[in-house]
């Protein structure tokens, strides 16, 4: 199933949708209405002036899918999930009420975006007392108002009501605001950019972040406003691949104020005679950022490399991956004229705005990953930040009375899911280790944690997903994880003020 891939596709899928509507859809309605209300009408209304359903289905399910957000997809489809009427305890209620859409993250369910639409004939807000001064207030403005307290004519404060109940309830649910909230009459939309602002305790409701396109015709006029904000990637926080030959058209090297390296990276499980063995394909990327806060990400397909079996191959697999990494961070830099450097991955995990849409880890299809390195070129180091730890060794660890259980890790495992083995400089077989690394998140540590790629129950370690048993030493993000306040190490960094030969042991 294609994705919409431009602001320019988006304008003309909407102006199809209208054709389509007025050519098909409407005249078969009069049609049906005419042939089947018995009783004469004293003003016939059109079915769609009175019908919510109408608006949604005609209308408002076509906009959803060319935005990306599709319901006519098997869930296994690399393309978002959405639910009509998904069903939500209120909580101000304690009934169960139904959101006319609900999408969330495709491996979780996390919210994203919330839509409700109104009957074709509601009208936009009016304050129900206007102040003295001579200015109207916009609309944004009158939303604002009204979700502040002020008085709005006809059904909105009972509407803005309901949909703060729903947000609040959704909250509370999954421990996650959507990101995105959509009220619509399929003729005009409001889009509040900031739900949490917008309907959850402590939010200002700054009307900055609300955007009101009054009619159908607005909504063409400013469809790269529209799609830039509400296209399915730019929600769930995925950053568009691009060539190196797309990417000017994109940002202009002046507007980039922010590079990193990264992989995208494949884990398999190679069928051999006897059991099967983990295989990781990866291949090198780059993140930008906008000074806009839009993330894009260049790739440079087919280029990808396997991580060697041997272990003694290794070295040379990092070097061929970061000089590859280096050469289109120069292609990166000579298509826009810039002389941008990497950013740190640490500084990108201390940077929450910057961090939320481009997490260190993103699994973007089973057993697929986007992986954020920052300055480096990988996701392992060449070796370990600590030499002579013993517990690369499960061996020693059992003797010091912290080794992992079951046993010894002698070939590369796809259950645990560990490429490394024990005596390998990249493995780590201490228990403590493993335990913490597999430990869950949950909403009483989360700010021990910090910031983190996974939700709420999900692993500590943000390379989990791929790999248990990797020395921390060895793992791009070890300054990143040695920094949370749950996450300690046995073994120590060498003390700046220590001869080069003093060894660093574990205890």
């Amino acid at each position: 199933m294609s994705r919409v891939r431009t602001a320019t596709e988006f304008l003309q899928k909407l102006r199809k949708i209208d054709d389509q509507y007025q050519q098909l859809f409407r005249p078969r309605i009069d049609e049906i209405r005419k042939n089947y209300v018995q009783r004469p009408l004293t003003k016939p209304p059109l079915a769609d002036e009175s019908l919510e359903a109408h608006s949604r289905a005609y209308v408002l399910n076509a906009l959803l899918a060319a935005l990306n957000w599709r319901l006519d997809v098997a869930p296994e489809a690399d393309l978002p999930n959405l639910v009509p009427e998904a069903p939500i305890q209120s909580l101000e209620k304690g009934t169960v009420c139904f959101l006319d859409h609900l999408g969330f993250e495709r491996d979780s369910t996390c919210p994203l975006l919330v839509v409700e639409a109104k009957r074709p004939s509601s009208i936009l807000p009016r304050l129900a007392k206007l102040s003295d001064d001579s200015r109207s207030p916009s609309y944004p403005e009158v939303i604002s108002r009204g979700l502040m307290g002020e008085r709005l004519l006809r059904e909105w404060p009972q509407w803005l009501s309901t949909l703060r109940d729903y947000i609040r309830s959704v909250h509370t649910k999954a421990a996650h605001a959507p990101k995105r909230v959509v009220l619509t009459n399929g003729d005009w939309l409001i889009l509040f950019l900031d739900p949490s602002d917008a309907f959850l305790e402590g939010g200002t409701c700054d009307a900055k972040r609300i955007l009101v396109f009054s009619d159908r015709s607005e909504i063409e006029q400013r469809c790269t406003e529209l799609f830039l904000s509400l296209e399915h990637t730019t929600v769930v926080g995925q950053a568009p691949a691009l060539t190196l030959g797309e990417l000017p058209f994109h940002v202009a090297g002046a507007d980039v104020d922010r590079l990193m390296h990264g992989l995208h990276l494949r884990y398999t499980e190679r069928q051999r005679v006897y059991e099967p063995s983990p295989a990781i394909s990866v291949a090198p990327v780059i993140f930008l950022r906008s000074r806009y806060g839009a993330w894009l990400r260049v790739e440079t397909p087919p280029q990808d490399y396997d991580l060697p079996h041997a272990y003694n191959q290794l070295a040379m697999h990092l070097d061929q991956v970061r000089n590859a990494a280096a050469k289109l961070l120069d292609e990166v830099n000579a298509r826009l004229q810039t002389c941008l450097e990497a950013f740190p991955l640490s500084k990108h995990y201390a940077d929450e705005e910057s961090f939320d849409p481009i997490r260190g880890v993103i699994e973007c299809k089973r057993d697929e990953f986007f992986v954020v390195t920052g300055d480096q070129t990988h996701y392992l180091l060449p070796e370990p930040s600590v030499p002579h730890c013993p517990h690369h060794d499960w061996a020693q660890s059992h003797t010091a009375g912290s080794a992992a259980h079951p046993g010894p890790l002698v070939r590369r495992s796809i259950m645990p899911r560990s490429f490394f083995t024990s005596q390998e400089e990249h493995h780590c077989a201490h228990r403590d280790v493993t335990f913490a690394k597999d430990s869950r998140i949950t909403r009483q540590n989360q700010e021990r944690c910090g910031l983190r790629s996974g939700h709420e129950g999900d692993a500590f370690c943000e390379i989990w997903r791929f790999e248990a048993h990797l020395c921390c030493r060895t793992c791009a993000f070890e300054n990143v994880c040695t920094k949370a306040q749950v996450f300690q190490l046995p073994c120590q960094l060498p003390r700046l003020d220590s001869p080069p030969d003093v060894k660093n042991h574990a205890s």
